[in-house]
């Protein structure tokens, strides 16, 4: 309507000494004449507006005319023929009944209407003559050519990516559907050619351009104008908006040479055209996989990479599914059945639905979940870490705003760097910010040396292929590409970033503006961005003014000059075409995977794609891009498996009377930053578990990898390790063995999987001598200490084992001695329970472990009196576990390293005699009174067995008051 209306209101405001005529062709109901008559009233003076389409649509316009007086009171000298092609006169407004296909009748009762020698005419079809057999409205156009002083001005849709786009080939299966299909869309598909189609027939001055650039352009809105529409509705389907607009095309054409109508160009920009003839030279394999019916349906998820060796998996969480927006996980795999796929656990916190949030992997840590939004005007805040190995969400440290439509990359270590986004449907975010568990979120500091780009949403981020994001430097350098303006205008810039002292209090990023010469063309919105086989591919996305062409939907960026190779996977014959708007795009090693997926088409219908993408590239050497092999073993398409819904049960234990307890979820064991020896004294008063964070246990967190370790160490040396047979090893049970490895075997074989344990042991004398990292081993001993806050402990030192775990769970049990768990590498989840919980968990006299398996039956009805918490630790973090807290641990990632610092917290004569090499020996006055109670029980066994067990429970309830 503003495209139609912006250009007939410029020819009303023409000044000329001839009358004006605006003429709409094929006009249905279309209230222009009235629209223009209220609004540019002044401007209208002496214009005279032409209604034309068929009789019988133009008799029953005439009756509503004729019976509104809202209609007919804007009219002068109003009179109604009772016969011929003019249906209705006024001074303003003319009908008139013709067939614009009989070219003779038109140009007679146009005649007769008007003095077409002596005015100036505005011919307006506005989606009519498109419906026209070709050669008529061909000939319609090149009559009007004729005319002494003309302007043509046309709306009509395009093909500007062909009829195969998924857009196009909704739009014209909708119209015939309709049985009025388009016609002229098929002869001119394109703007050029219908530039030149009315040149052809005459006209002198042709200016054409879709309507997604027409939004750009300083002639069709002011900056004010677009920020204004937020505030009347909230928008962010900008995809849908820019397929919609390089759909249809406006063009204005005159028979006189007069200013330029300021529509923009005619053809695609250079950066386009010089992309478009290059392509990278190799062979790429694309496989398709569909959906299950109804199924996979969703668009604007994010993708958690699951690594359970041997087989992967991919979870998609979220998004807008078919009928509104969804927390459900999707899971797809190579082989259809998931098994590498946890069972999701019963109970526990989970994110709400959502669309347009980021999920970023963070290696062993698991991945991040940052935002997201439900309505554009409801942006979200919460954040959430995803344990890929337990499907566990915990969550974290909410942002300081809430944001939706950022980007958010892995910089190493467990930071994410999180983009600027929206707000709500007003306000862009202007900060950038980095996570990290230790720190949580710190917002960046701009070098004010140098520029700041535009805030911008939806942009494309991008850090360096060239450096490992396994270690955490003080610098990184990136991209941030595109992006939308808070006024709806797509950005064309591209700013090179580096960002300073990382891991600081401080973080701070400088910004430089890069000028590729394609800008044009990887400056986008809403694209995709991975790293595979260290190169960089753009999926997707929306281009300023242009709709991507299929050459260049996917392509291959060079980080160091900005410039991008398309990729062409999609001239395969894949059909139908994939529409790459909403996808989900994640490497998987030897492939990626375009996952999800759709577009309103206007009013068209919903495009879905209707199954998932495999693309496999040939790999490349040293990330250069230059391609030295072609991958020869067929790799195994990705596919979807099954949804996993979100349901957080709540289970009830029937009891003897009429009440029921409801067993509740485990609680978080908190998180506190010490500061001083006294405050952890005072921790060891209050007896209650707590991570410790932001306390410096030396370089091993950073310095600690497989292969530093095996450095270090040695690959040769020898250990004795747990081997289980089940992921649940039990003390009671054995269902492990104790086996010889050497350290270097040990460490690739729970890096590949296996479930080995390994509990070092003293390097002097194991069965003498606690263990001692100091002594055991000397070689990376100086790589860990503990902080200085923990004095209580090195004072009271008793051991501190080495532990190492592959995929495998340690046991319940209690330790006597108190102790802190010390969080190196990878991460853990433990689950806890207070010593008055012992009574629920069998554990036998005189033992220390338990053979139930708490994580398998924490919602068992049988623990529902128990008091469960639980502690997700992370690298750096440190648990305090007081003396007699039944306990038993997990990893959440694929290795986990800590070492345990076992003290006395008692007094010394208060523990048992003799070695304790373990630590775990029960007090010296537990082991007296058992072989107390052995003499009191054999001292009974003289009565019969009724006055024994009279006598004895007395002693039971003795006991217990005296507990309490």
């Amino acid at each position: 309507m503003r495209a139609i209306d912006q250009v007939v209101h410029r020819f009303l405001e023409e000044q000329s000494s001839d009358k004006r005529i605006v003429i709409n062709l094929g006009c249905g109901y279309d209230p222009l004449p009235w629209q223009c008559l209220a609004r540019y009233s002044s401007a209208c003076k002496g214009v005279t507006f032409v209604d034309i389409d068929y009789k019988e649509l133009m008799m029953r316009k005439r009756d509503v005319v004729t019976t509104t007086p809202a209609l007919n009171s804007m009219l002068t000298d109003m009179q109604v023929p009772l016969e011929g092609s003019i249906l209705l006169r006024s001074d303003e407004y003319i009908q008139l009944g013709c067939d614009l296909r009989d070219l003779l009748s038109l140009q007679e009762v146009i005649s007769n209407t008007i003095n077409v020698h002596e005015s100036r005419i505005l011919l307006v079809a506005e989606v009519s003559i498109t419906y026209m057999d070709v050669e008529a409205a061909d000939a319609l156009i090149q009559w009007a050519s004729k005319l002494p002083q003309a302007t043509f001005c046309l709306l009509e849709q395009l093909l500007p990516a062909g009829i195969e786009h998924p857009f196009a080939h909704t739009m014209m299966a909708h119209f015939d559907k309709l049985q009025t299909p388009l016609r002229a869309v098929q002869k001119y598909p394109s703007t050029g050619e219908q530039a030149k189609r009315f040149e052809d027939f005459g006209w002198s001055n042709v200016s054409v351009c879709n309507l997604w650039e027409l939004w750009a352009s300083s002639h069709f809105a002011t900056t004010s104008e677009r920020k204004e529409l937020d505030k009347i509705e909230p928008f962010d389907e900008w995809e849908e908006f820019s397929l919609f607009g390089c759909h249809y095309f406006l063009l204005v054409a005159d028979t006189v040479l007069i200013p330029s109508n300021n529509l923009g160009s005619t053809s695609r920009t250079l950066a386009d055209q010089t992309m478009a003839e290059e392509h990278c030279p190799e062979f790429v394999q694309l496989s398709y996989q569909e959906y299950p019916k109804a199924l996979g349906h969703n668009r604007f998820a994010a993708a958690i990479r699951i690594s359970n060796r041997p087989q992967d998996a991919i979870g998609l969480f979220g998004g807008m599914g078919q009928v509104t927006r969804v927390n459900s996980m999707d899971v797809y795999d190579t082989d259809g059945v998931s098994s590498a796929f946890p069972v999701p656990p019963r109970g526990g916190p989970v994110p709400s639905a959502r669309m347009c949030h980021t999920i970023t992997d963070i290696g062993d840590e698991g991945a991040l979940l940052v935002g997201g939004r439900t309505s554009p005007d409801n942006a979200l805040a919460d954040c959430w870490v995803f344990h890929k190995w337990l499907n566990l969400w915990e969550r974290v440290d909410d942002l300081p705003v809430s944001l939706y439509r950022h980007q958010a990359v892995h910089i190493g270590r467990g930071h994410v760097l999180v983009s600027t986004g929206r707000n709500d449907s007003c306000r862009i975010s202007s900060s950038w910010y980095i996570w990290s568990r230790r720190r949580g979120w710190i917002k960046c500091i701009y070098d004010q040396t140098s520029k700041i780009p535009f805030a911008t949403y939806g942009g494309t981020l991008i850090v360096s292929p060239y450096e490992s994001n396994t270690t955490l430097s003080t610098t990184k350098h990136g991209l941030y590409m595109g992006g939308l303006a808070e006024d709806g205008l797509l950005q064309q810039a591209v700013w090179k970033f580096d960002i300073r002292d990382i891991s600081s209090e401080a973080p701070t990023i400088t910004f430089t503006v890069s000028n590729p010469k394609n800008a044009a063309t990887i400056a986008r919105f809403g694209a995709n961005v991975i790293h595979h086989q260290g190169r960089i591919y753009l999926l997707g996305g929306v281009l300023k003014d242009h709709i991507l062409s299929l050459e260049n939907e996917i392509c291959v960026l060079d980080f160091r000059s900005c410039t991008a190779t398309s990729l062409l996977p999609m001239q395969l014959s894949i059909h139908p075409r994939p529409l790459l708007s909403g996808i989900t795009t994640v490497d998987t090693g030897q492939s990626f995977v375009v996952m999800g997926g759709s577009a309103v088409c206007f009013s068209f219908g919903t495009f879905w794609n209707k199954g998932c993408f495999t693309i496999t590239v040939p790999e490349q050497s040293h990330g250069q891009g230059d391609a030295v092999s072609v991958t020869k073993t067929p790799v195994s398409p990705w596919r979807f498996v099954r949804t996993i819904t979100a349901v957080q049960p709540t289970v009830k234990v029937p009891q003897l009377h009429s009440t029921s307890t409801t067993i509740r979820n485990p609680l978080a064991v908190s998180r506190l930053h010490i500061t001083s020896a006294e405050d952890f004294n005072r921790l060891l008063q209050a007896a209650q578990p707590v991570i410790l964070e932001q306390l410096d246990i030396g370089p091993c967190s950073l310095k600690w990898t497989m292969e530093y370790l095996k450095e270090k160490v040695g690959i040769e040396r020898p250990i004795i390790v747990h081997e289980a047979t089940t992921g649940h090893m039990s003390f009671k049970a054995k269902n492990f063995a104790y086996s010889p490895r050497t350290f270097g075997e040990f460490l690739d074989q729970i890096d590949s999987g296996e479930k080995l344990y390994l509990r070092s042991l003293s390097s002097e004398g194991p069965s003498e001598k606690p263990a001692n990292m100091a002594t055991d081993f000397p070689d990376i001993a100086a790589d860990f200490s503990l902080p200085p806050e923990l004095i209580t402990v090195a004072d009271t030192l008793h051991s501190s084992p080495l532990r190492i775990s592959g995929p495998v769970t340690m046991w319940l049990h209690y330790d006597v001695m108190a102790n802190v768990l010390c969080q190196v590498r990878g991460s853990k989840r433990l689950l806890l329970f207070p010593p008055s919980d012992i009574k629920h968990f069998e554990f036998e006299p005189g033992t220390s472990s338990s053979n139930i398996d708490a994580f398998e039956k924490l919602h068992d009805p049988s623990l529902a009196a128990t008091q469960p918490h639980e502690a997700l630790l992370f690298p750096g973090d440190i648990l305090f576990l007081p003396p007699f807290w039944l306990h038993t641990a997990s990893p959440t990632s694929r290795v986990s390293v800590a070492i345990n610092a076992f003290f006395r917290n008692f007094q010394v004569g208060c523990y048992a005699p003799g070695k304790d090499v373990y630590g775990n020996r029960d007090l010296q006055v537990y082991e007296k009174g058992r072989q107390d109670i052995t003499r009191i029980v054999r001292s009974f066994e003289g009565l019969p067995i009724e006055a024994r067990k009279f006598y004895l429970q007395r002693l039971v309830e003795e006991f217990t008051q005296k507990a309490t």
